[in-house]
């Protein structure tokens, strides 16, 4: 017999001692070797495991157990054990005292349904000695510690969480939470929540798990995936990969070795081919129902003055002054009660967009260039000094639509600024978009080369979006209002030619 790290978890000691005495010098060398490569779970914690959980982790699961950075990714495919893991995770210190994890989930119907990880922990402690309190969705241990299970759904459901003090905080399908790149994405909310006293010896941790696709695929892509992690999950290189100091631990239905891959993968028939290969290969590129494709986005920088545009495969195409470029803006005011109202029920929160873009001369062809995004949640004071700020950093004409806050902002500052409307017609947001969708599949718009605050939440919104009404979109018709004023060929809309 070849004895291996992952066989070890299942020889039972007598065999064991038998295979040592009889083993060779070489082969103990071997799998001491071998047990040294093999990421290990803390003693303590391994007995913890063993009284509370009544399966084994295998060993991709032992991988991210083993891990103790501030954050860890668990999955990439469907059934690899990603619900088992996370609640693995939470329990490995339960025998620590003052030791306190939470788990979310997005709401409460996801938190509760049968198979969910709140009902997988009820039926791994039902005859454990961990008590349970309904109220709280909270176990209590013998040594002091505590689980709790939750949901944040709103922006307001955050607040629940605001005077709690936890060690772990897991994330179970992490990615069909509302997540952004500001204040209130639950995600970078709770690390405020991570925390402890000197005497609860355990490390601070968040932890997830999730397969790709949903509204924070994009958002989750780019804080855990890199090049090489993406090409590794294609090519079947089997690593944990790291982003800064982020761990993805991929995991696929072959990880999980309680399942029988040929039972589950007819399971999966009735998925569409897309959905279906990316389940089972982990795929993390952009979603298949999303409107914008990454292949069209191109990409800009600025140097010397010059704005030197890139293609599809980073070659250098055109160097344009800027000074010789038109400049306008578009926004989208949002706030309105509406707005409010939807997002009190559990929709994406409204921003108000102001979007700043240069259009070259007509020999570079009908490209858009935008210089610049101002985006924040507002009440209407801020957003007229919104508008005043963006004016006086990129003196334009700012085009507003005809809606939400927009007449009251054209009334209050049309007088103070150039200032425009543009009509929605009562069109869908994707029937609005059209003229976009049509520039960007041509390659004619073009975004900053590298990071500045902005890029990354509006790629994040562009990549994700399928046109669906829940869905977060103002950066989206902010975008979708340039390439009709570009396309309208009317002199009115123009901008002002930019100062040397």
């Amino acid at each position: 017999m070849t004895l291996t790290p992952k066989l070890l978890l299942n020889v039972e000691p007598e065999s064991l001692k038998h295979w040592v005495a009889s083993a060779s010098l070489e082969k103990l060398k071997a799998l001491e070797e071998a047990i040294n490569a093999t990421p290990q779970i803390p003693v303590s914690c391994q007995r913890t495991l063993e009284t509370y959980c009544p399966n084994k982790p295998w060993p991709k699961q032992q991988t991210f157990l083993s891990l103790d950075c501030l954050e860890a990714f668990y999955g990439g495919g469907a059934g690899p054990g990603k619900t088992d893991a996370l609640l693995m995770a939470a329990l490995q210190y339960m025998h620590v005292p003052g030791y306190s994890a939470l788990i979310l989930r997005r709401d409460y119907k996801r938190l509760g349904m049968p198979g969910s990880i709140m009902d997988r922990a009820r039926s791994w402690l039902y005859d454990k000695d961990a008590s349970w309190n309904g109220s709280e969705y909270r176990y209590r241990f013998p040594s002091g510690a505590s689980l709790q299970f939750g949901y944040i759904d709103s922006t307001d459901d955050r607040f629940r969480y605001a005077s709690a003090e936890f060690q772990f905080i897991g994330y179970d399908e992490l990615t069909e939470f509302q997540l952004t790149a500001d204040e209130s994405n639950p995600y970078l909310f709770m690390f405020s929540r991570l925390r402890k006293s000197s005497k609860v010896d355990v490390p601070l941790r968040i932890r997830s798990a999730s397969n790709p696709g949903n509204l924070g695929h994009q958002w989750v892509k780019d804080r855990f995936m890199t090049p090489e992690s993406l090409a590794g999950l294609r090519d079947g290189v089997d690593k944990t990969y790291w982003k800064e100091a982020r761990a993805f631990v991929p995991a696929l239905l072959k990880d999980n070795p309680a399942i029988n891959p040929d039972e589950y993968i007819p399971q999966l028939k009735h998925l569409p081919p897309v959905t279906r290969a990316r389940l089972l290969a982990g795929d993390w590129s952009v979603r298949e129902d999303s409107l914008i494709r990454p292949e069209w986005l191109r990409y800009y920088e600025v140097a010397g003055g010059y704005v030197v545009l890139y293609d599809r495969d980073g070659n250098r195409i055109a160097t344009i002054l800027e000074s010789d470029c038109q400049r306008f803006a578009t926004a989208d005011t949002a706030g309105t009660s509406e707005d409010k109202a939807k997002e009190r029920k559990g929709k994406p929160p409204s921003w108000s967009v102001i979007a700043v873009w240069l259009k070259p001369p007509a020999k570079f062809g009908n490209v858009l260039v935008l210089r610049h995004v101002w985006r924040k949640r507002v009440d209407f004071t801020d957003l007229l000094e919104g508008f005043r700020t963006v004016q006086r950093e990129w003196p334009c004409k700012i085009t507003v639509e005809n809606k939400h806050f927009g007449p009251a902002v054209y009334s209050m500052l049309s007088g103070q600024q150039p200032m425009g409307m543009i009509e929605p017609a009562g069109k869908g947001k994707v029937e609005r978009a059209t003229e976009l969708l049509n520039k960007l599949e041509r390659g004619e718009v073009y975004l900053p080369k590298f990071d500045n605050g902005w890029k990354q939440d509006l790629e994040a919104e562009w990549l994700g979006w399928t046109g669906h009404d829940e869905e977060t979109s103002d950066q989206v018709d902010v975008a979708a209002y340039a390439a009709i004023l570009q396309s309208s060929q009317s002199s009115s809309w123009g901008g002002v030619v930019n100062a040397r």
